[in-house]
């Protein structure tokens, strides 16, 4: 079906890294894509059968992307809050995970795909298991993703991650691909994550440009170095005289711009040096890295060095919501506070993290703008709320984005040109039976009988 969207206001990156900001826009778009952008009254003669979405009071920008989340973990919200990183994996959350089957999985990843959506979010980048039932649920409620081929060294084989990647990356009309994930270099050998490296060099000589991507967790806690050395250590490698984590995948050759890593907060000056030298993509997750106490990190310095910088909620069991907006109003904010500095990370900068910039941590050509000939997913957001008053002025609406707006005031969602929310409701979906599901599952993964 084609679609022309009208709104009070468009605002969008370039490819070029420009900001457009349209008054009185309308979107046209056919099939997947946005064939055309500009103002109502010299887009309105191009008009014929489209059904329209929108009106004056909405704000059209492009979809959101979420460059690293866990989105099935929506079975483990609220069950494990307020304890460190190292206690809430090892005594609660990994437990857990053992108990999981397929359909828990299916079932937390289509709850958490309802949450996302319905917040904004059109990409997003997760890590998790029986990553073929979260490809299932992705695509079942429309978004676009990528999906992890895990690997943990003794726990899982490459024979696998293989297997997953040969049966789902590039599938679904493209909506769906995959990332060699490696957990951790707490959880993952030096020995396997030159492997991983090797397999990924090899595949994506065979591309013009990067294809497939190691998705990793970077110097996320204190204790990484130590568990590092020591997990390495008890698995018969030698550990290279380094200091931080990024100096250790450095080292071993694997850091590059086939590397997305999350996180990133135990690092220095010369580690997010080394990241910008590297091409390395980055995830920044700042509500879970406050909420499990591992502190924060030098983000002002990372977005102002690194090129290709994203926001991520990570898992809503560690967040612990998937709505993007609570993420992009805390690192609007937090900074200022911690360095006394009003000037630190401004509007624009954030609007740009969650959009174009998410777009090229996952190197995702089409999305994150709202370009002619860019993939149509589209957002729309309603003005006429009291917390987004006053709105008439274009110069306000940045501001408005990052420190008032909510995910409850996104109005309509397309992906990949299809009408996926209208009027704050998923389109011809009950998303009460997902909810009940939810709920059962979680009663019975934590219940002592089980």
């Amino acid at each position: 079906m084609d679609y022309a969207i009208k709104g009070r206001l468009a605002i969008y990156y370039d490819t070029n890294s420009k900001l457009q900001i349209i008054e009185n826009p309308l979107i046209i778009v056919e099939e997947e894509k946005i064939v055309d952008i500009g103002t109502y009254d010299k887009m309105k003669p191009n008009l014929s059968g489209h059904d329209v979405i929108g009106d004056s009071n909405q704000l059209l920008i492009p979809g959101l992307v979420n460059c690293h989340t866990h989105i099935a973990m929506t079975i483990f919200r609220g069950i494990a809050d307020d304890i460190p990183l190292k206690t809430w994996l090892e005594d609660y959350i990994w437990p857990l995970e053992a108990k999981l089957g397929e359909e828990d999985v299916y079932q937390g990843a289509l709850l958490g795909s309802i949450e996302s959506v319905l917040s904004g979010v059109t990409a997003v980048n997760s890590m998790y298991w029986y990553p073929g039932f979260e490809a299932k649920a992705i695509s079942n409620i429309g978004l676009r993703g990528y999906i992890a081929a895990p690997i943990l060294s003794g726990i899982t084989t490459f024979e696998d991650a293989y297997d997953i990647i040969e049966k789902h990356h590039h599938t679904l009309q493209d909506l769906i691909r995959v990332t060699f994930s490696l957990h951790s270099p707490y959880t993952v050998t030096i020995e396997d994550f030159q492997k991983a490296h090797q397999y990924i060099h090899d595949y994506n000589e065979k591309n013009d440009k990067p294809e497939l991507f190691i998705h990793t967790h970077l110097a996320e806690s204190e204790t990484e170095m130590e568990d590092s050395r020591s997990f390495n250590e008890k698995n018969n490698q030698t550990y290279p005289d380094v200091d931080t984590p990024v100096e250790l995948l450095d080292s071993i050759g694997v850091l590059d711009d086939n590397l997305i890593a999350a996180h990133c907060i135990h690092i220095t000056e010369k580690d997010i040096k080394i990241l910008k030298d590297r091409g390395t993509r980055l995830s920044l997750n700042p509500i879970s890295n406050a909420k499990l106490g591992n502190h924060m990190p030098p983000i002002p310095s990372i977005i102002e060095q690194v090129d290709r910088v994203g926001l991520g909620t990570d898992g809503p069991s560690s967040n612990n919501t998937l709505d993007i907006f609570d993420t992009i109003r805390f690192l609007a904010l937090y900074y200022k506070g911690f360095h006394h500095n009003p000037t630190v990370i401004k509007a624009q900068e954030i609007f740009k993290l969650a959009t174009l910039g998410g777009a090229k941590v996952l190197n995702w050509e089409g999305i994150g703008t709202l370009e002619k000939g860019s993939l149509a997913d589209i957002v729309t957001v309603n003005l006429k709320k009291p917390h987004l008053t006053p709105s008439k002025n274009p110069d306000y609406i940045l501001n408005h984005f990052a420190y008032s707006m909510k995910g409850s005031d996104v109005s309509n969602v397309l992906v990949n040109g299809s009408l996926i929310v209208q009027d704050s409701s998923l389109v011809n979906r009950d998303i009460e039976n997902t909810i009940e599901e939810v709920e059962k599952i979680t009663h019975r993964l934590v219940s002592k009988n089980d």
